[in-house]
């Protein structure tokens, strides 16, 4: 039965008890009404009572109960009178109960309103405080505004804003611009009809003098408790001074500080402009870089070069002042014109011999006269649509092929030179990732006499698998190492790797050095580390100089062919030319070898002889003369006529290997 009556219970609402617990609990009331049947009937009274602390106060709780406990009572005894009153004392427990657990229930929800409505007070009384301590110290103008446009209150902030001792008493219609009044009126309509809850607006104010200034004004609305519109809040603050600063720094963040001309970034903005614009005539672009201005700065201070530079950027500016142009400083010393092209516009070579002649005039500093020269990339009839980024890379591009040919020269862009070299840029950009992940290898060539019959040494190059490219050759590699630097960690690298190679056989070791390798401190040491790690002896190993870098005075390559060459290791010039400086280098260095460039066509019988002469010359120095390279036969026999010694090139090796080539 205390199952059932557990069953049926737990159907007529939540009881927090197991199915199993419940039961237990409900065979004891059973036994409560037993005793209540034979004893006491009002002890059934715990049984209501009981029920309603296990939560069992459902709709139909009740009425379950007295359905299961009058088919216990009616089994338990035939004294129905008695019956009734044990059933009745349970129900009136129940009901007692139930009173209590209500008044329990509302007793909470009354302290908790009584809790929140302090809490809401206390935060209100914060928030009021709040308020008014903004209102009071507050650097921005605060005004309480009726809705029809009356001053109610307003802080000192705003009173200072406004230039008066107080506004008591006036309206916003005294204190705005009759012109900007019918915005400010539907900026504060929208709050009011909340179309908008916050508008910001740039009106004018009428200071004491009647004199107009702008101001920075945000408006919301504040509503009474019924949710309707009470009032306006104002605040405003005066930004002529942030108008005028943050103008100035617009105008510093677009010029160049030192010459007041527009920088980089404003002549970006600029040339996209014009790319996306039809212009009649074009748009032609000058990039220019002044010639040795570290002269200037070096010799004669820094200060001269700012006042070199201000001269520089005005006679630009006078050259172009009859054209529709932009004069800009892009960095350090170097400059840019763009141009639009009108009918009258000069060509490009006047425009360029009217810059060279006003730069060519000398400025005079302290009795000094200072002038300078420039070299120029031209880039004429800018196509329209382009992206201004790839305008000044190739205008940049253009400058270097201009410079690269001497001073004072200019060039014009060539669209096929630009890919040519953007591709070389692309690889030396990415040759340090090829290094590492093992697509250069070094690889063996050998130096064999002109009659093929014996081998000199063994050289070492780098070689590049590269996977879109192709095989990469040594010389290539060097070139792109050494201009972005890589060569000095390349270098060293290939040197032991080369030694390792060579260290199980007998023959010498050549490895030429780059201007880099030849000048850096390290080498001495970096050669002594490979020898001593690699057992190499350093009478088998030959490093080739670049002979300009030897001839050159107090240069880190003399120290160290010195250093050097006491260690017993082999000396060699490259890039031979015979020069007499050359030869008495070669004679006073003691240089094993000279390497002299190959030609592809046989010299005719002066030139023969003069190379026969020089020939003779390195032989009487003490040298050996290496021909780089020899592509066939045919070349052989008329070097080898010539007196030269040995060779290397396709000719003696087709493709040179990773290993050490294989003795004959």
């Amino acid at each position: 039965m205390a199952r059932d009556w557990a069953v049926k219970v737990s159907r007529t609402s939540y009881v927090p008890l197991s199915a199993a617990r419940l039961a237990e609990e409900l065979h004891e009331l059973l036994n409560v009404v037993a005793d209540a049947l034979t004893g006491d009937p009002k002890i059934a009274a715990r049984v209501g009572t009981r029920l309603v602390e296990m939560h069992c106060v459902g709709a139909d709780s009740l009425r379950k109960s007295v359905e299961i406990l009058a088919r216990f009572v009616a089994h338990e005894t035939k004294d129905m009178e008695r019956g009734a009153l044990v059933i009745g004392e349970m129900a009136a427990g129940y009901t007692d109960a139930m009173q209590a657990l209500v008044l329990e229930q509302q007793e909470s929800v009354s302290q908790a309103l009584l809790r929140a409505n302090r809490a809401v007070q206390l935060d209100l009384q914060a928030s009021e405080e709040r308020f008014e301590d903004i209102f009071a110290h507050s650097s921005t103008g605060i005004a309480i505004v009726s809705l029809d446009g009356e001053l109610e209150r307003a802080n000192e902030a705003l009173c200072t804003i406004l230039r008066r001792d107080d506004v008591d008493g006036m309206t916003l219609d005294d204190l705005i611009a009759p012109a900007d009044l019918p915005l400010i009126r539907e900026a504060l309509a929208s709050l009011k009809y909340e179309r908008m809850r916050r508008v910001e607006e740039r009106p004018r104010l009428l200071d004491r003098d009647g004199e107009l200034f702008r101001v920075l004004l945000a408006a919301t609305v504040q509503k009474d408790a019924e949710d309707n519109p009470r009032h306006y809040v104002l605040m405003i603050d005066d930004d002529s001074q942030l108008t005028l600063l943050g103008g100035r720094l617009q105008y510093q963040s677009l010029h160049d500080a030192l010459t007041g001309l527009p920088n980089r970034q404003y002549l970006t903005t600029r040339l996209e402009s014009l790319l996306h614009s039809d212009i009649e005539h074009g748009v032609t672009l000058y990039h220019l870089d002044l010639d040795a201005f570290a002269v200037i700065t070096d010799g004669l201070g820094r200060e001269i070069g700012d006042k070199v530079l201000k001269l520089v950027a005005e006679r630009l500016s006078a050259v172009f002042a009859s054209e529709k142009a932009m004069v800009a400083r892009l960095e350090g010393d170097e400059f840019a014109v763009l141009v639009e092209n009108g009918p009258r516009t000069p060509d490009v070579d006047t425009t360029i011999r009217t810059i060279e002649h006003e730069l060519a005039e000398p400025v005079y500093f302290g009795g000094h006269g200072v002038a300078v020269s420039a070299s120029i990339g031209v880039l004429p009839r800018l196509h329209p649509g382009g992206h201004p980024a790839e305008v000044l890379r190739a205008s940049d591009m253009t400058l270097r092929r201009a410079k690269r040919s001497g001073r004072r020269q200019w060039g014009l862009h060539d669209a096929t030179l630009d890919k040519r070299e953007q591709e070389d840029f692309a690889l030396a950009a990415v040759m340090p990732g090829a290094w590492e992940s093992g697509e250069i290898d070094v690889v063996f060539n050998p130096v064999m006499r002109l009659d093929g019959a014996v081998r000199v040494c063994v050289e070492a190059e780098l070689h590049w698998r590269h996977r879109d490219a192709g095989p990469i050759p040594h010389e290539k590699c060097v070139s792109m190492a050494e201009h972005t630097g890589l060569m000095l960690p390349l270098g060293e690298w290939m040197l032991r790797r080369a030694a390792e190679t060579a260290q199980g056989h007998d023959e010498m070791l050549a490895v030429c050095l780059t201007e880099s390798l030849a000048n850096s401190p390290d080498l001495v040491r970096d050669v002594r580390r490979v020898l001593a790690d690699t057992g190499l002896p350093a009478g088998r190993l030959l490093l080739g100089f670049p002979v300009h870098v030897l001839a050159s005075e107090d240069s880190e390559a003399a120290d160290n062919l010195d250093l050097l060459s006491d260690m017993g290791i082999h000396i060699g010039a490259r890039n031979f030319r015979g020069s007499t400086a050359e030869i008495e280098l070669v004679r006073s260095l003691g240089v094993t070898a000279v390497r002299v460039a190959g030609r592809c066509q046989k010299p005719d019988e002066l030139v023969s002889h003069v190379l026969s002469d020089l020939i003779g010359f390195v032989h009487e120095a003490g040298g050996l003369v290496v021909v780089d390279s020899i592509e066939d036969a045919e070349q052989r026999d008329w070097w080898k006529e010539l007196g030269a010694d040995a060779g290397i090139g396709p000719v003696f090796c087709r493709s040179p290997a990773t290993s050490w080539p294989a003795a004959d």
